[in-house]
């Protein structure tokens, strides 16, 4: 019966062993295995990362007006009329706005006839002067022969010299005047489009402020930025391709023309491709550019 019962007991301790050994027990919940640190990289906000597509990286751009002009007048004088709107097709030479011209005219008219005056005062000191130089025993009409002196104090005398500084002064009123009306009327400098056009007729204009932009027309650019580390794909000649956002059927063409040297905070580059027949982009378009 002994015997019995320290077999018995043997066997449970092997069975129990067995299990251990089947079974083993986990790590404790505290103990991790080392693995190796992952470098985490800071990517701009405001940057879309050039993706690897079919057709090469790709980035997200912005369309910028290659030539403009924003126009403005130079007096404060009411609008008599404004010719054209936002968007409308125009011609060099073509006029889009003027000012009432009425003043403008009228200020020309009082300094013409300031001249005429100042020009009669001309003639009669000349001939005071002539007398001036007579009573110093001189002959007028031999220049050569009469001191400098002599010359100068009958220029003074006779009110000549100080005749000749209004004249000059007023022919230069008379050239501001005549650049005033001529700025009164806003003309198109190029072919172009028209932009932000902010007045109407019978406002009162305020000198400088813009009256309206002209864009050339055609002659658009695309700005985007790229990484540091992308520069090297994209040179001065660089051939990328050009689809708005809002169409995804079109495509234009456009060439790297510029690069900014600055490396911005976030480490980007900003770069200008011109892009050929531009039509139908407005400038600040979004545009997905693709590298070639």
């Amino acid at each position: 019966m002994k015997n019995e019962i320290i077999t018995m007991m043997v066997a449970a301790m092997l069975a129990a062993c067995s299990g251990r050994e089947n079974n083993p027990q986990p790590l404790s919940e505290g103990l991790e295995a080392d693995s190796p640190a992952t470098e985490t990289v800071s990517v701009p906000s405001n940057y879309s990362s050039p993706q690897q597509g079919e057709s090469g990286a790709s980035t997200i751009g912005k369309v910028v007006a290659a030539r403009f002009a924003d126009l403005s007048f130079d007096t404060a004088l009411p609008i008599k009329q404004v010719l054209i709107r936002n968007g409308q097709q125009v011609r060099r030479g073509q006029i889009l706005a003027q000012l009432d011209q009425y003043k403008l005219r009228n200020a020309i008219e009082q300094q013409l006839r300031s001249i005429e005056q100042v020009e009669l005062q001309i003639e009669q000191a000349h001939l005071q002067m002539q007398d001036v130089i007579i009573s110093q025993g001189y002959d007028p009409d031999k220049d050569s022969s009469i001191p400098s002196e002599v010359k100068h104090n009958a220029d003074v005398k006779s009110g000549y010299a100080l005749s000749k500084s209004q004249l000059a002064t007023a022919k230069t009123q008379l050239a501001a005047a005549q650049h005033e009306l001529r700025s009164g009327v806003l003309t198109a400098p190029f072919d172009g489009i028209v932009a932000n056009l902010s007045v109407q007729a019978h406002q009162l204009a305020q000198p400088g402020q813009t009256v309206c932009r002209v864009i050339a027309t055609g002659d658009m650019a695309v700005e985007f930025r790229v990484m540091e580390a992308d520069l090297c794909k994209y040179k001065i000649g660089t051939g990328v391709t050009v689809i708005p956002v809002a169409d995804k059927s079109t495509h234009y063409s456009a060439t790297v023309s510029e690069i900014n040297p600055i490396v911005d905070e976030q480490g980007a580059i900003t770069l200008r491709a011109r892009i050929g027949a531009a039509s139908n982009l407005f400038d600040g378009m979004n545009v997905e550019v693709i590298l070639e």
